[in-house]
């Protein structure tokens, strides 16, 4: 039989850690929120306006800008799905560049297929983040 004075140690342990697990885990739901809001509002963007491909690339600092506190918060959790991620971030960077410097149909048609796979890698990050919320 325990004593009390062990039995509450062990209660004020474990409750103390299920607190700082709930604080964790609401951060990084509250900025993967924010997050797919920046994604969906850059999804919006007309590409094919004249200034659609700036547009697009303002609205991917903005994106980067609320990824890094997803990171932040999510700490060492879904390591793989930030990288994939980050990976499709980088690809539709290089392909938004080529895009404007040289707006060929190749181009867009590459800054196209690159969005879409970082649309895919977003959607998996925001999947998995959210089934823990």
């Amino acid at each position: 039989m325990r004593s009390p004075i062990v039995s509450a140690a062990v209660a004020l342990v474990l409750g103390a850690s299920l607190v700082g697990c709930s604080n964790n885990q609401a951060a990084v739901c509250g900025s993967v929120d924010k997050f797919k809001t920046s994604v969906d509002d850059v999804k919006k963007v007309d590409v094919t306006s004249s200034t659609g491909v700036s547009d697009l690339q303002n609205g991917l600092a903005t994106v980067e800008t609320n990824l890094a506190q997803v990171k932040t918060d999510a700490k060492s959790d879904f390591s793989s799905q930030l990288g994939a991620v980050d990976t499709s971030l980088n690809t539709l960077k290089t392909s938004l560049t080529t895009a404007k410097s040289d707006p060929s149909g190749a181009s867009l048609t590459a800054a196209a297929a690159a969005t879409r796979a970082f649309g895919g890698a977003v959607d998996a990050l925001t999947t998995s983040i959210k089934s823990t919320c």
